[in-house]
């Protein structure tokens, strides 16, 4: 009798220690609300982390296009650059081994310009490589679409006005043979011996007096400007009439596309052989380029 008494005691209390977990049953364990009882710290079982978002890279600024986000672009040396397939597929253009919309342009050796159409467009510094894609200015992908790309510096994004997408024009409809012919002389006598950047800068100098109301409105009247005395030395001299090399001819073909160095320059002047007194006093100094100074 009493190993029974034993037998049932040791059931009763086997049993009491029983409690099905709560998760497995799919109910609250008994308590006084009836809801879940406290687990002890050291049984809980710590949920499980996500991963952390893998963040943009620190140089990616937003893109809109016609006024709606739809990506990103990558801002390198204060320029936004992207590869033609991204913008191929953010446009609703064709993309395919090198050929964007149907446009397929050629870089040029120094990687400084692309030849599209005839047209002449300045990459500065370069295509990039990022992450095994080749990236290209966006203004150039833009401007083969003529798009405007604008930086938005209160949001710190990128706008893409792609409303009226369409190829450029070719080099030989838009370019004045006038202008090209004058432009690169003029080029050519000031600063043959230059970068391709010095011979652009002195160009930006020519147009830039063109958009002037202060100088006259042709690329050819503000080379034989004399309405305060010879402008350009190379007039004098002779100098402007001397046959222009073929980076003279790209460098005024790029200007006339709208790469710039020189800023709103309206003046330049060698220091080493011009007298540079009446540019400091009067002007606003720009940049130096080359063996030139340049001022507002």
């Amino acid at each position: 009798m009493a190993l029974l008494l034993v037998l049932c005691l040791t059931c009763l209390v086997l049993c009491a220690s029983y409690i099905p977990p709560a998760d497995a049953a799919g109910i609250g364990v008994p308590g006084s609300g009836g809801g879940r009882a406290d687990i002890p710290e050291t049984a809980a079982r710590p949920a499980a982390s996500a991963p952390p978002a893998e963040d943009g890279p620190d140089n990616a600024a937003d893109l809109y296009i016609n006024g709606v986000l739809r990506g990103e672009c990558l801002l390198i040396d204060d320029r936004a650059y992207m590869s033609m397939e991204d913008f191929a597929e953010l446009t609703g253009l064709k993309y395919s081994d090198g050929s964007l919309g149907g446009l397929t342009p050629e870089v040029s050796g120094s990687g400084q310009w692309a030849v599209v159409k005839g047209r002449y467009l300045w990459l500065g510094g370069g295509l990039r490589e990022q992450d095994g894609e080749t990236l290209w200015p966006l203004s150039v992908l833009g401007q083969m679409f003529s798009c405007e790309v604008t930086w938005d510096s209160a949001t710190g994004s990128v706008d893409l006005d792609a409303t009226a997408l369409k190829a450029l024009r070719s080099g030989s409809l838009y370019y004045s043979e006038e202008d090209v012919y004058w432009l690169s002389r003029i080029i050519f006598a000031e600063s043959g011996n230059q970068s391709m950047e010095g011979m652009i800068a002195v160009g930006n100098v020519i147009l830039n007096r063109v958009a002037s109301s202060a100088f006259p409105d042709t690329v050819y009247d503000v080379i034989f400007d004399t309405r305060y005395g010879v402008q350009f030395s190379p007039v004098e001299t002779g100098g402007i009439y001397c046959e222009p090399d073929e980076d003279a001819v790209i460098a005024a073909k790029l200007c006339l596309d709208g790469a710039e160095i020189a800023g709103d320059s309206l003046y330049f002047v060698n220091p080493d052989i011009g007298a540079d007194g009446w540019f400091q006093e009067t002007r606003t100094f720009v940049a130096s380029v080359g063996d030139h100074d340049f001022y507002a």
